[in-house]
């Protein structure tokens, strides 16, 4: 799955439970407490969504704005409905305003520092949870349902595994989307670095009709290379890695080959969208991992 994916997964399923949670206990709140969560809520989610549009559709701060905006403004409605008028309020307008900060980071913030700050955002996030919860426990009587719950959210390991829980998965994602920065001339450029065995980012969005420069790094100890069937979409340009295609590259194909410690490039362009599959073609490599996908939006 890719990164935008699980991000996303993991924020929607989050937001559902902590909803789902609050809810069922409204009438044990007070307008102060649900405005608050509301706010938390529509605020960090404005901020972590906000920030993965921006990097996907980097160089359109509109396009990423807007999707932000209309995302974490609807989610933090939807949060304060049941509750109130002030907290409908405040999640609507924390969910908007954040998501338009976030898509400004995105825009803003080096590719090559997404990662960190994602992960601050989702770590963050998890926190503001788990104390938002305790403190709705507390104040929200003694039946025996909350007793349960209360000697389970009052035990320090829940919380603390938790956090542990979110930093390994963030860890174990393939953290591949959308690595694209202005180069020195009109073209886009994106940069593939391959590891033994492995591409980083192994996911990559590009905006189609923009031509792009794609530098292929070999950072392993062995040789690489990378191919794409591009079909009759993805128009070849320029390429400086020509000598080198296992007898089988075809006009349809965009090859580069590099030895450890080299860099190839080649300038493209996709005249439709579409999602094509890369990988590299020397024997072995491919099955031990060495695949990745570029999708033209």
């Amino acid at each position: 799955m890719s990164t935008v994916f699980q991000v996303l997964a993991f924020v929607g399923m989050s937001y559902g439970w902590f909803t789902w949670f609050v809810w069922k206990r409204k009438k044990h709140m007070d307008h102060m407490l649900g405005m608050i969560s509301g706010m938390a809520m529509g605020m960090m989610i404005g901020l972590i969504t906000g920030l993965l549009f921006g990097a996907v559709y980097q160089g359109d701060l509109y396009t990423s704005t807007i999707w932000g905006m209309i995302l974490a403004g609807s989610l933090g409605f939807l949060f304060g409905v049941p509750l109130s008028i002030l907290c409908t309020i405040e999640g609507t307008l924390s969910g908007i305003m954040a998501g338009m900060m976030g898509a400004m980071l995105g825009e803003m913030v080096p590719a090559d520092k997404v990662k960190p700050l994602l992960f601050l955002f989702l770590l963050f996030y998890t926190a503001i949870l788990l104390l938002l919860t305790k403190l709705i426990v507390s104040r929200g009587g003694q039946d025996a349902e909350t007793k349960k719950w209360v000697f389970s959210i009052h035990n320090p390991i829940l919380p603390a595994a938790l956090l542990v829980g979110v930093f390994f998965w963030y860890q174990s994602i393939p953290f591949a989307f959308h690595i694209i920065e202005k180069g020195e001339t009109t073209l886009e450029v994106v940069k593939l670095v391959a590891v033994d065995f492995s591409y980083k980012p192994s996911e990559i969005y590009i905006k189609k009709g923009t031509p792009t420069k794609v530098t292929f790094k070999n950072e392993g100890n062995v040789e690489h290379d990378f191919e794409l069937v591009s079909d009759e979409d993805i128009l070849i340009q320029t390429t400086s890695s020509t000598n080198h295609q296992h007898g089988k590259t075809a006009a349809k194909k965009v090859h580069l080959h590099a030895k450890p410690g080299e860099t190839a490039t080649v300038v493209l362009k996709a005249t439709a969208a579409g999602t094509y599959q890369f990988y590299c073609t020397i024997p072995g490599h491919k099955e031990s991992g060495m695949v990745g996908r570029i999708t033209f939006l």
